[in-house]
C-alpha cells in the first residue's frame, strides 16, 4: 500500500504540473516528460493495487483518481481545442441556426464570432461532424452556463465519473476485484484527454461500459439502448453491436434502432447535411494515420476493413466473456481508423480493467507520442515517434506469434 500511495501522489503531482503549463502544444517536450512521469507512477500504482482487496485500497484508488482529475480540471485545453468547438456549436444552435449547415467562417455566422471562442476553433472551414446526441449535450451545457469551456469540461467530467462508477459495477458483476478499476481510474490518457482537454469521448465511457454491464446482466434492451446513446455521441460505439447479438438479439436491435431514430429525428429534415464535414474528415484529415492509411491512402479502404473486422470479430469466440471479445474489436477499430487521435482510445481503457493486456495498457502510454506532432514546423509526427508509439503492440504481436510457433520435427521427436 505504501508504494501505491507514493505512486498515487506522484501521479497527482504530475497532473498538477501539466495543468500549470500555459500551452502544452507550445511545450511538447515538457508535456511528454511530465506525461512519461505520470505514466510511470500509474504503472507502479496499478501493479501494486490491481489485485488488492478491501476498503482501504479502493479508497486510495478513488482519492488519487479524484485528486488527479481536479488538478487538471482548471487547465485550458491546449493540446486540442475541440472543447471550444463544442461551445461554438451550442452558440450557433441557440441562435436558431443548425451547426450542420454552416462552417464557423461562413458569412452567415459572422455575427456570432468573438475573441474568446472563435479564434481557438480548429478547421473553421469545416461544418461540425458531431452526431445529434452530442449537439444536444452541448446545448444543454450552454443553457446552464453560456460560452464557458470550463462548464463544458465540468459536465463531461461528471459523466466520466459516472463511467468510473459503472465500471466498478461491471467488475463486480464479473466477480473481478473492484480495485482493478485503478487500470482505468489512474490512466494518464484518460486524465489528460478527459479532464485536461475535455474531450467528448469521456462521455462515451458510461454508455459503452453500461451497455456491456447490461448485456452481462441479461438486460438486452437496456444494452442496445445504451450502445445507441453512445453512438449518438460518437459513431464508433456502434462497432460493438454485433457482440451483443445472441439470445437477446431482437430486444438489442429494437432498442438500438429506436434510440437512434429518436436521436436523429430532430435533424432528419436536413438529410445528409447531418454528416457535416465527416466525409471531408475521412478523406482529408491526416494526423497519426491508422494501420492501413500508413501503408496506402485509398478512400473507403479503411471503412471496408473496419466493417470486415467488426463483423468477423462479432462471430468469433462467442463463448468468451464479453469484455474479452470487446477488446479486439475496439483495438481493431483504433488501428484501422483513418486517424488515431489519442482521445479515440478512451473507450478502450475501461475494458482493460476487466481484461488486462500489458501491450494495450502500454499503448495507452505511447499514444502520447502523437503529440510530437508539435515538435517540428510544419507540424508532423516524426517517424521515430510512430515507431515508439507502435512498439508495445508490435512486441505483443511478436510474443503472441512466438508462443504459438509450431514445434520443429526434432522437438516433436524429442517429446
Amino acid at each position: 500500500m505504501q508504494a501505491a500511495a507514493l505512486a498515487g501522489a506522484g501521479l497527482v503531482a504530475a497532473c498538477a504540473a501539466l495543468a500549470r503549463v500555459p500551452n502544452l502544444a507550445q511545450a511538447p517536450v515538457t508535456f511528454l516528460l511530465l506525461f512519461a512521469g505520470a505514466f510511470a507512477c500509474y504503472a507502479l500504482g496499478a501493479w501494486a493495487l490491481h489485485e488488492s482487496r478491501g476498503g482501504r485500497a479502493m479508497l486510495l484508488v478513488l482519492i488519487v483518481a479524484g485528486g488527479a482529475r481536479l488538478a487538471l480540471l482548471p487547465a485550458a485545453p491546449t493540446l486540442s481545442t475541440d472543447a471550444y468547438r463544442y461551445v461554438w456549436d451550442a452558440r450557433v444552435a441557440v441562435a436558431g441556426i443548425s451547426p450542420y449547415l454552416h462552417a464557423p467562417e461562413a458569412p452567415a455566422l459572422s455575427h456570432l464570432r468573438d475573441a474568446a471562442i472563435y479564434p481557438h476553433l480548429n478547421h473553421p472551414a469545416w461544418h461540425t461532424i458531431y452526431p445529434p446526441g452530442a449537439e444536444a449535450f452541448f446545448r444543454a451545457v450552454y443553457a446552464v452556463r453560456p460560452d464557458s469551456v470550463l462548464a463544458m469540461k465540468v459536465a463531461l467530467g461528471l459523466f466520466e465519473l459516472i463511467g468510473l462508477g459503472v465500471l466498478i459495477g461491471l467488475l463486480m458483476a464479473l466477480r473481478i476485484v473492484p480495485v482493478r478499476a485503478v487500470i482505468y481510474a489512474w490512466n494518464p490518457l484518460v486524465l489528460v484527454e478527459g479532464w485536461g482537454s475535455g474531450h467528448l469521448d469521456a462521455m462515451v465511457v458510461p454508455a459503452v461500459v453500461g451497455a456491456l454491464w447490461a448485456s452481462v446482466a441479461g438486460r438486452h434492451a437496456l444494452a442496445g439502448g445504451l450502445l445507441a446513446a453512445g453512438t449518438l455521441l460518437k459513431l464508433y460505439p456502434a462497432a460493438l453491436l454485433p457482440l451483443l447479438l445472441g439470445p437477446g438479439t431482437l430486444p438489442v436491435l429494437g432498442a438500438f434502432a429506436a434510440v437512434l431514430v429518436l436521436g436523429y429525428a430532430p435533424v432528419a429534415s436536413g438529410g445528409l447535411s447531418v454528416l457535416g464535414s465527416l466525409p471531408r474528415y475521412l478523406a482529408e484529415e491526416y494526423f497519426n494515420p491508422g494501420l492501413l492509411r500508413s501503408v496506402v491512402h485509398f478512400p473507403g479502404l479503411e471503412a471496408a476493413a473496419l466493417a470486415v473486422w467488426v463483423l468477423w470479430m462479432g462471430l468469433c469466440r462467442r463463448e468468451a466473456p464479453l469484455p474479452a471479445r470487446a477488446l479486439p474489436v475496439i483495438g481493431g477499430v483504433l488501428l484501422l481508423s483513418p486517424n488515431l487521435f489519442p482521445w479515440y482510445a478512451l473507450w478502450l481503457v475501461p475494458v482493460l480493467a476487466a481484461v488486462p493486456s500489458l501491450p494495450w495498457i502500454a499503448f495507452t502510454g505511447t499514444l502520447a507520442m502523437a503529440y510530437t506532432f508539435f515538435l517540428q514546423d510544419p507540424w508532423a509526427i516524426p517517424w521515430w515517434a510512430r515507431a515508439v508509439e507502435a512498439a508495445p503492440l508490435a512486441a505483443g504481436a511478436g510474443w503472441w506469434l512466438y508462443r504459438r510457433r509450431p514445434l520443429d520435427a526434432l522437438g516433436e521427436r524429442s517429446a
